[in-house]
């Protein structure tokens, strides 16, 4: 057999493996984010061009590598050994709106007058919703917490975030904004690449995205 003839089978071997490769694509970034930010987040990522990312708000420790979510998810994770040290970036302040039907038309002047008049209005039933729970305590008989996003965006009357909040007008509330971070969790098995989110996700492109 020619040595040409020889070669043949290892070149086309080299080039079958080299094909492979060029098609081997990273394993996704799993980001487990809070339901109030869900939104923002999927914008980021959409607009991630570095690796892909995957959103899954019920992914587990050992399953996610990047969590975003409000500063008191984040800080209870660092606390207690979940999240890696030095990796958290504050992603975004959200402001806190009380969303009402288009065009307003019970004349609704803001969060006190809502709970005055006894409307029912609809809040998060969620961790960084504790704020607005303490400032809603005891004022109205009619608070409901829902903790189906679908259901406080379609709600006539609800206290949401701005990334939470659907149809209709948003009235500005004297809330703190939602602060939102994000960190890498302890348990990822590419924590070296999941760094880059969330320092994506403070860049000028990546608040592009969130705010979008």
């Amino acid at each position: 057999m020619s040595t040409t003839r020889a070669l043949l089978p290892l070149a086309l071997g080299l080039a079958l493996g080299g094909a492979v490769a060029a098609t081997e694509r990273p394993e996704p970034l799993i980001v487990r984010a809070s339901p109030l930010v869900a939104p923002c987040v999927e914008a980021s990522a959409s607009a991630y061009a570095a690796r892909a990312v995957r959103i899954d708000a019920s992914a587990g420790q050992n399953a996610a590598d990047v969590l975003v979510a409000a500063d008191v998810e984040v800080t209870r994770a660092l606390e207690a050994g979940m999240a890696l040290l030095d990796s958290d970036v504050d992603v975004a302040r959200i402001p806190w709106v009380l969303q009402v039907p288009a065009g307003n038309p019970s004349r609704i002047a803001g969060l006190d007058d809502a709970l005055a008049r006894g409307l029912e209005v609809v809040l998060p039933k969620d961790p960084a919703a504790y704020e607005a729970r303490r400032m809603t305590a005891g004022r109205g008989d009619r608070l409901r917490e829902a903790s189906d996003p679908r259901e406080l965006r379609s709600a006539p009357i609800a206290l949401v975030p701005l990334s939470l909040a659907g149809a209709g007008d948003r009235i500005p509330t004297a809330l703190r904004p939602l602060q939102v971070r994000a960190v890498v969790l302890a348990g990822s098995k590419q924590a070296e690449a999941a760094r880059a989110f969330p320092r994506f996700l403070g860049t000028e492109p990546g608040q592009r995205a969130l705010a979008a």
